[in-house]
């Protein structure tokens, strides 16, 4: 099964790195409206993304909104084999970091602490990326484990991937411990 999932991982790099850059600009600009559209977002006070790298859906727009919106913005920190997610203020205090990706300064004092939510309270909501999906929001990320380990060791988000509608397949391996976001936006809409 990893044969096959290496195997798809990398047909689905190679595909989205073939995009236009104003093919994925446009794509990504769908997928951005439909996301600031989205209850999730309006209703979460706290929004863990990714900071996109390479050719995948573009994210900086949405963080600069919720920054706008006044929501509590947390982007993950890669370290010692392990990610986090630390607060930022604003976009332009993320530098490269693991892979040349954008990483927050990862203060302690902005570290992300989940907290009870209240009765009637949104969870957090954590946007994840992804490479391959399928319909029932199964997900082949890049290898390394970082959501997974992450979700499983900070329960209770609500998740939300994004991905181009090329990168959804009616069906894909999967293990038991791979997580599943609850939500699936491309372009197109929800999946």
């Amino acid at each position: 099964m990893t044969g096959t999932k290496t195997a798809l991982r990398k047909e689905l790099l190679d595909r989205r790195n073939r995009m236009t850059k104003p093919e994925r600009t446009e794509k990504s600009r769908r997928i951005l409206a439909a996301l600031l559209e989205h209850t999730l977002v309006s209703e979460a006070e706290q929004i863990l993304c990714y900071v996109n790298t390479g050719n995948e859906v573009e994210t900086i727009r949405f963080l600069e909104a919720c920054l706008k919106r006044g929501k509590a913005v947390y982007c993950p920190l890669v370290s010692q084999g392990d990610m986090d997610f630390y607060r930022i203020v604003t976009t332009r205090q993320l530098q490269p970091g693991f892979h040349g990706i954008l990483e927050p300064p990862g203060e302690p004092s902005s570290l992300f602490t989940p907290g009870k939510t209240a009765c009637g309270e949104p969870a957090p909501l954590m946007v994840l990326p992804g490479v391959v999906f399928d319909r029932q929001h199964h997900r082949i990320g890049y290898g390394g484990g970082y959501y997974d380990r992450y979700l499983e060791r900070v329960p209770g988000l609500t998740t939300l991937a994004l991905a181009f509608s090329f990168q959804v397949r009616e069906a894909i391996p999967y293990e038991p411990y791979d997580i599943c976001p609850q939500i699936l936006l491309t372009e197109n809409g929800e999946v």
